[in-house]
């Protein structure tokens, strides 16, 4: 297990945190196995009946880290990439995302991979992924549109604006907003409440839920990935890389 991924276990619930917090979480090839041998890890640990998903030093996940910038350029990894969310979707249990500061791009395709998602107040949301001359391609266009509707993924992803938690909640995207301060308590609470019930009735729900919504997922990740490969190649993206940086550069310097 990579350091930049950890997890601990007090059963009934595991708690699966992004430990690169002076990236503020953001994703590499690193993170992202991290991410998928957690998933197989609280699957294989008993006793486990909720999972939280968090992130270090306050913050969720800023997205890809254009700074490690690799990943951008490798296409025949995207459908390992997508598989590491994946994996974490199929966590037999529930998956809580404890969403604070920010939330972008990868970021949100992660929490979305997620049963239930809380959110903090002042938490930044954006699927900025256009401006970068790609598409989201870790399951963005396909599960986005499925969580809060075909209409305004479309909007968001097209436009690649920033929103707040307010209208996180407003548009389904997030379950609940709270104080910055009781995220981690929040999301105690709900594990505990989760928890509390019968653990195969809750896994068997889960799975039945899962099984007719995300019915034909593995074909629409196969297509996201074919519609991604032409931009990853492209002139667009370099140039969006660059502007990338200089927008993380900005970021964290306001942080």
């Amino acid at each position: 297990m990579t350091s930049k991924v950890q997890v601990e276990i007090k059963a009934p619930v595991a708690t699966i945190t992004l430990n690169k917090p002076e990236r503020l979480n953001a994703l590499d090839l690193e993170v992202w196995e991290g991410i998928r041998e957690a998933a197989e890890a609280v699957d294989s640990a008993p006793g486990v009946r909720v999972v939280i998903l968090q992130g270090a030093g306050g913050a969720f996940c800023s997205g890809l880290d254009v700074k490690a910038g690799s990943t951008l350029g490798a296409a025949h990894h995207l459908a390992h990439l997508q598989d590491c969310f994946t994996r974490l979707e199929r966590v037999r249990a529930p998956v809580i995302a404890a969403i604070q500061r920010v939330c972008i791009g990868a970021g949100m395709e992660l929490a979305l991979c997620c049963d239930i998602r809380i959110a903090a107040e002042g938490t930044v949301f954006a699927i900025p992924e256009v401006q970068l001359g790609i598409i989201p391609d870790m399951g963005g266009t396909q599960r986005l549109p499925r969580t809060i509707g075909i209409s305004m993924a479309k909007e968001l992803i097209y436009s690649a604006r920033r929103f707040d938690a307010a209208e996180a909640l407003r548009i389904g995207f997030v379950n609940h907003v709270y104080p910055a301060g009781e995220i981690p308590a929040r999301a105690a609470e709900l594990a505990a409440e989760i928890a509390a019930n019968g653990p195969l009735a809750v896994q068997a729900a889960k799975q039945s839920i899962d099984g007719t919504f995300w019915r034909e997922r593995d074909a629409w990740l196969a297509w996201e990935a074919d519609q991604a490969a032409g931009p990853l190649l492209s002139e667009d993206r370099k140039a969006g890389m660059r502007a990338a940086a200089e927008r993380k550069r900005a970021d964290f310097q306001g942080t």
